[in-house]
């Protein structure tokens, strides 16, 4: 792992902390305790652009549920419902908790019939996408949850903005290890990673994102000045037009599918979510793809490095590393985090942990 000075907390007591805030923005507090879990775990992971920082500040947490853009008791709703799918009205919810049912609900189906898809209207910043895949990878399933999200990203060889991160996760379960886990934005890189650059005080690297005249930019706050992310592929040269093509699909299975319109024309903060599970034991046994998926990953780490670089990796061991690390060591946070998070917490009259 490389080295990090940052102070570092217990991710229990991270939980207990953000659970609070939601009890004292108004949610149950079962539902606060579901919701916490799920924004810390990205922590947990190492997504730290999906994590806990987004808790003071992210219009989809705390100033989403004051100002009344997220509501804490949503009135979900089913839109259409069969034995494989359905569509739900997530009410403006809370995310990272309506989002969980939802997958919930996808797994319930496919335990029944073998597969459900359930496409969401209506709802907030879910967080990692990957967490969404990974319950159903634990439930000896495969699943795949994927958002779309207000436009961020130019069109492949244009100067202007046209879909969002859109990203895609799926995970499948692999024997005596971690699931295989890809959770991938269709931009070079999420927009998050900028939050994180600019929470640190660096430069980001060329290909990442634009100014307004289409020229590489090195300035985190690009996205504030008129810039956009770059397509996964960056350039119309390195095939931008596959992040691009991805991007729009996934806007067309969680925007146009369940009613709620392309990202491209929202002029809100509202979100369309698309996730799905289907039962390995519906297609063949679950020991022998388990057992097959781990020659598998275990070949790949097998490979050759090019130099420079330590080890191949699979999807999925970064956030299994991060997860032993955090686990035994704690959680590190920015300063620029903590001040935010100990402000959060005086205003509202809870107490911020201390670090280890």
């Amino acid at each position: 792992m490389v080295a990090d000075s940052r102070p570092r907390f217990h991710a229990e007591e991270l939980e207990r902390f953000t659970a609070h805030v939601f009890e004292r923005l108004g949610l149950p507090a079962e539902d606060a305790a579901v919701a916490a879990e799920v924004l810390v775990d990205a922590d947990l992971c190492g997504i730290e652009s999906h994590g806990i920082a987004h808790l003071p500040w992210h219009p989809g947490y705390a100033p989403g549920l004051k100002s009344g853009l997220v509501a804490p008791l949503a009135d979900v709703r089913v839109l259409r419902e069969s034995p494989v799918a359905a569509t739900w009205d997530a009410a403006g919810g809370l995310g990272v908790l309506v989002a969980r049912r939802a997958m919930e609900a996808c797994i319930a189906k496919a335990e029944a019939v073998g597969m459900g898809t359930i496409a969401v209207t209506n709802g907030r910043h879910f967080g990692a996408a990957g967490y969404y895949a990974r319950l159903a990878a634990e439930r000896d399933m495969i699943g795949m949850a994927m958002c779309n999200v207000f436009p961020l990203a130019v069109a492949s060889g244009s100067l202007d903005r046209a879909y969002g991160t859109n990203p895609i996760a799926m995970a499948a379960p692999v024997l005596d290890d971690h699931p295989f886990l890809l959770d991938a934005a269709m931009t070079a890189v999420a927009g998050g990673k900028l939050e994180i650059a600019m929470r640190q005080d660096k430069r980001i690297p060329a290909g990442w994102a634009v100014d307004a005249a289409g020229n590489d930019s090195d300035d985190p706050g690009i996205l504030r000045k008129g810039g956009a992310l770059q397509p996964l592929g960056s350039k119309v040269e390195t095939s931008s037009h596959k992040g691009y093509g991805l991007g729009i699909m996934v806007d067309i299975l969680t925007g146009i599918l369940p009613g709620m319109g392309s990202a491209i024309f929202e002029g809100t903060r509202m979100q369309g979510w698309w996730f799905a599970a289907w039962r390995i034991d519906a297609f063949r046994d679950v020991p022998g793809f388990k057992a097959d998926m781990k020659r598998m990953v275990d070949h790949l780490r097998s490979l050759r490095p090019r130099a420079g670089v330590e080890a191949v990796l699979v999807a999925g061991d970064p956030e299994a590393a991060a997860r032993s690390d955090r686990v035994a060591r704690g959680v590190p946070l920015d300063g620029e985090t903590i001040a935010q998070l100990q402000e959060l917490a005086a205003e509202l009259g809870v107490e911020f942990p201390a670090a280890l």
